[in-house]
């Protein structure tokens, strides 16, 4: 379309009377909002920036509209800013440098700590309305429930615009007020978080969507399957997207058509939007990269970018086998929390401010309301000298906008940190997962980690694999909640995530069968579905050999039984590790890259990333539980007698077929199956397959 300035000075002509924005009682038609722009125009430079506070609004709709139409650059500025933030923001808004062609600065957090003014211009946002028009229903209205300083609700200004349609304004934070809203019979189209949609879903109670809604994008930040296998069910025109504000907004979207079936990905690129998965690991997952028409022109006070220019997200994702895409993770640094962005240094700044705090380090946790939080680990000045976490939350709060506060503070002797200072956050987050959740206390003072996800009738055990963690299945647990009509108790063993060791030490599996039916006592749970991965398959089928009472079926994906298979790598792998000494010399870390250099060899190691190894060097300790294989009982796999199926990859290393063909002969009735396209990391990674092999399998089990 031409400038939005000159658009609503058409729709003023020539559709005056109708209503162009819609907020509570209050309408504003076509010719008033154009009339309204003009009025804001006035004193208006040409090429200057006007940052100004941007609520929800037709006066800030108007004030956009003018300032573009007077030829500036229109800032528009979040409302919950405390006024340090103001400050730096208008202070990032003064930068010397301006690329030519600006029309809007989207500020956004970055890693560190300082905003960026990301530049657009009328033509980049003009394009990004285009090609949503082009995979969207034909709107009749558009809902804002988002903030006009966010590029999403700028996106829906624009869309809005284009097609001549009016804008509800809706207080985004009051579910019911999102409700009413979406029951205007103009309104067919919606943006939304994954937060907002979930209240809606609440709400709703299970009844289908207003008739006349026929779009409700979802994006801002992680999009769990499970809310959109749940919108589906009921009815709702879910889309999930992937974008970022250097986009301006969206970059791929699943088709309403296709959320059913493929509720794990964002869907393909936009029209006219390129995208590549660069430099992809062997499971096909690697840094998203994009480019298109509705790419920025630059970073206010940076270097112009070029036409057709790539841009490197960050973040990382794959392509599944029908093109779409699977975004994996958010970028390393960045917490999107209720799709409001937090940059870690800016909230660890503040921290350190306090007096009592010597360091300090803020990462993500995920949270199933909100996507991701933030929290905070620190090292005290002085250990006497706590200030309590009430007493740090006010300091935050004081400082940073409500959403940036820390939901948990951690103490600790030491951050993790490189050789050059630089915080391993990767290494953070292991450090500080599962904090939420619980442990269950064990003789030696040991303890076992659990999560739990859903609230079906059927009772479900899930255990990770060795150099794993449960929180890493957290994606996976998510979908067999949902898929099996499940309630899912994920374990961290003894030496993994939150299971922690009084004494690092080889383990018994008769102790790892003893802490899952002790946890089972302690919920009150008679029988559970078990789902074991790699190392926590040979766990799941030692259950079932010796307490079958307690288990109603059993799951083992790739499970590394190597003693069952004469002559089979993994038969002499417990005699070969020497793990005690190597722990004894040089610890966790030590531990982790020769239990992988043995496993998957020295290339796989090579092959890492830092990140990667960053984490598995936190989780050597579960290498060093479970490396020895001790107290295996092969003979004792033909007292199985519960349901049971053996899964394997189709893409997987062929360490683990022969021994999944073998134990499937020694254990009566069990199933066999190979999943086309995974690899052994895919219930990390590529979950949905797993799952829906585990919902099949369960599907005539009585719960």
């Amino acid at each position: 379309m031409s400038g939005i300035g000159e658009r609503v000075r058409a729709l003023a002509q020539t559709r005056g009377d109708e209503a162009a924005v819609l907020d509570g009682e209050s309408l504003t038609t076509w010719a008033q909002l154009d009339a309204l722009a003009d009025a804001a125009a006035l004193g208006t430079t040409p090429g200057a920036v006007v940052p100004f506070e941007a609520p929800a609004s037709a006066g800030t709709i108007a004030r956009i509209v003018g300032v573009l139409r007077a030829g500036g650059v229109a800032a528009p500025l979040g409302t919950g800013l405390t006024s340090g933030e103001r400050a730096t923001a208008l202070d990032v808004l003064r930068a010397d440098e301006l690329p030519d062609g600006v029309s809007v600065v989207v500020l956004t957090s970055g890693t560190t700590g300082r905003p960026k003014g990301v530049a657009h211009s009328e033509a980049s946002l003009g394009a990004s309305a285009a090609a949503w028009r082009a995979v969207l229903p034909p709107a009749t209205g558009w809902v804002l429930a988002l903030g006009l300083a966010h590029v999403a609700g700028l996106g829906v200004l624009w869309r809005a615009v284009a097609d001549g349609v009016p804008i509800r304004i809706v207080a985004g934070n009051d579910t019911a007020a999102v409700l009413e809203g979406l029951s205007d019979p103009v309104a067919s189209h919606v943006s939304l978080v994954p937060t907002q949609l979930g209240r809606l879903l609440d709400l709703a109670a299970g009844n289908p969507p207003p008739h006349n809604l026929r779009a409700v994008l979802l994006g801002g930040g992680s999009i769990p399957a499970a809310l959109v296998r749940r919108a589906v069910a009921t009815g709702w025109p879910v889309m999930p997207t992937y974008g970022l504000s250097e986009m301006g907004s969206g970059v791929t979207a699943l088709a309403i058509a296709e959320a059913a079936a493929a509720p794990g990905t964002a869907g393909r690129p936009l029209p006219g939007v390129s995208l590549e998965i660069a430099d992809p690991d062997a499971d096909g997952v690697g840094e998203i990269v994009v480019a298109g028409p509705s790419a920025f022109a630059g970073y206010l006070g940076g270097a112009r970018r070029t036409a057709g220019q790539a841009f490197r997200t960050g973040d990382l994702g794959r392509l599944d086998p029908d093109g779409r895409l699977e975004v994996v993770d958010r970028r390393t640094d960045r917490i999107v929390r209720g799709g409001e962005n937090i940059a870690p240094a800016e909230v660890e700044a503040v921290l350190a401010a306090h007096p009592s705090v010597a360091d300090a380090g803020v990462v993500a946790r995920r949270d199933s309301a909100l996507g991701h939080v933030p929290v905070a680990a620190i090292v005290l000045r002085d250990p006497g000298d706590d200030p309590g976490d009430a007493a740090l939350a006010a300091h935050c709060r004081a400082r940073v906008a409500g959403f940036k506060v820390p939901a948990s503070f951690t103490r600790l002797d030491v951050l993790p940190r490189t050789a050059s200072g630089k915080l391993r956050r990767v290494a953070l987050r292991a450090l500080l997962d599962g904090a939420a959740e619980g442990q269950l206390e064990r003789p030696g003072g040991d303890r076992v980690g659990w999560r739990v996800t859903g609230h079906g009738p059927r009772q479900m055990v899930l255990l990770h694999g060795t150099l794993s963690t449960a929180r890493q299945l957290d994606r996976l647990a998510a979908l067999l909640a949902a898929g099996c009509d499940a309630t899912v108790h994920a374990l961290d063993r003894r030496g993994s995530g939150t299971g922690r060791l009084a004494n690092p030490r080889p383990i018994d599996i008769a102790v790892h069968v003893g802490d899952l039916v002790a946890y089972l006592d302690a919920r009150g749970i008679a029988q559970a579905h078990l789902v074991g991965v790699s190392f926590g398959g040979v766990v799941a089928l030692e259950v079932a050999a010796r307490r079958q009472e307690r288990v109603a079926s059993v799951v083992a994906y790739e499970p590394p039984y190597g003693t069952v298979v004469a002559g089979h790598p993994g038969a002499g792998f417990p005699d070969s590790t020497g793990l005690e000494e190597l722990y004894a010399r040089g610890g966790s870390p030590a531990v982790a890259e020769r239990f992988m250099r043995l496993v998957a060899g020295d290339d796989a190691w090579e092959r890492l990333t830092e990140r990667s190894r960053d984490f598995l060097a936190t989780q050597g300790v579960s290498a060093l539980a479970d490396g020895a294989l001790i107290g295996l009982d092969p003979a004792g796999l033909a007292r199985v007698t519960v349901p049971a199926l053996l899964l394997t990859g189709g893409a997987s290393d062929p360490f683990y077929a022969p021994v999944a063909d073998e134990l499937a002969r020694r254990i009566p009735g069990v199933l066999r199956a190979t999943l086309d396209g995974l690899a052994h990391t895919a219930p990390i990674v590529r979950p949905n397959g797993v799952a829906d092999a585990v919902a099949a399998f369960l599907e005539p089990i009585v719960p």
